[in-house]
């Protein structure tokens, strides 16, 4: 989840800042007068928004590239801390009948609550059955 919110940050910063440069280069091409303007000024007019262009397009290639890096790094926290953990659950529910321990989770989150609750259950399950064979 946080790589997703830093790659949506880092989008929001490109858009922002795109905005402002094709802001200043409508403000130019706005003020310009084609009439006025000699070859050489067409020429340097063209050079600088050229090397914007370019400029851009390097800015954005090496956002995406930050980007694509954070949601993998993303990608992986998110199947180490919810999949993995959530697999494991499935696995022990899977188990019927057989009194394993159900596995331990390090991280105090919801899915330790889970895991407890079912541990809980699954207690409380086996008391009944040893109450009912009574």
């Amino acid at each position: 989840m946080t790589g997703h919110i830093v790659t949506i940050s880092c989008l929001g910063y490109m858009a922002f800042f795109l905005h402002i440069q094709l802001g200043q280069v409508s403000r130019i091409v706005d003020t310009i007068n084609v009439e006025s303007m000699t070859t050489e000024q067409v020429n340097l007019l063209k050079g600088r928004v050229t090397r914007s262009v370019e400029q851009w397009q390097s800015e954005m290639l090496g956002l995406a590239i930050l980007g694509s890096i954070v949601s993998i790094i993303g990608g992986i926290y998110t199947i180490n801390m919810v999949i993995r953990p959530l697999n494991k659950l499935v696995n022990f529910a899977d188990k019927e009948g057989q009194t394993e321990p159900l596995p331990e989770f390090k991280s105090n989150n919801e899915i330790k609550q889970l895991a407890t609750a079912i541990t809980a259950l699954t207690v409380k399950l086996e008391e009944s059955s040893v109450k009912m064979k009574q």
